[in-house]
């Protein structure tokens, strides 16, 4: 008898003390789907920029630094005058991404692919900043003005940096036309949300 209490009170002391049945706190809804890693080298920079970017989140910004300033190909400044490419600071691009964001319908996502480009390979083992190259797809569904759906591309010139405890962010971002010149680079798809 005095061991089946005793089980009981054990049973009864190990669930009180677990959290098994208490509700898990929700996931931020704006983070959602997001894959978040320690940014510790210029690569996995990117592959938060992508992650961001497919989840539409505003973790996007977390890639950039502070003193971050993105730069349109001359060709699209020259040919797209009726949008505004200059002084495009971080708080410029998070007002853009935003507004880009709210578009995207709740039922789809952005699908953005960076890869290395062949021809600018990646520094062997940057120290303290970096210069990457990545050819980038990036379709936002329904969200073009054109109403064509057809993906941004181009050529992203990375400038990074290292800061003092390791972690790395993008400083700059040259953007540069694709051969194919019908496609519209990123620069033109988001500076219509500016």
């Amino acid at each position: 008898m005095y061991r089946f209490f005793f089980m009981l009170i054990l049973v009864a002391l190990v669930f009180s003390s677990c959290n098994l049945f208490d509700p898990r706190v929700p996931e931020n809804p704006s983070n959602a789907g997001v894959v978040w890693q320690v940014p510790t080298s210029p690569d996995i920079v990117i592959e938060n920029v992508q992650s961001a970017l497919t989840g539409s989140s505003a973790i996007y910004l977390d890639c950039f630094n502070e003193s971050f300033v993105f730069y349109a190909d001359t060709n699209d400044i020259n040919e797209y005058d009726q949008y505004t490419f200059s002084d495009w600071t971080k708080p410029v691009e998070n007002n853009t991404v935003t507004a880009l964001f709210a578009v995207v319908p709740q039922d789809s996502t952005i699908i953005a692919s960076f890869v290395i480009d062949a021809q600018h390979p990646d520094p062997a083992a940057p120290v303290d900043s970096a210069t990457v190259y990545r050819a980038y797809s990036i379709s936002v569904p329904e969200s073009y003005h054109s109403g064509t759906g057809t993906p941004a591309v181009g050529l992203a010139e990375l400038h990074m940096i290292e800061d003092a405890d390791g972690l790395w962010s993008i400083i700059e971002w040259h953007d540069l036309r694709h051969e194919q010149d019908i496609l519209v680079t990123w620069a033109v798809a988001k500076a219509y949300y500016r």
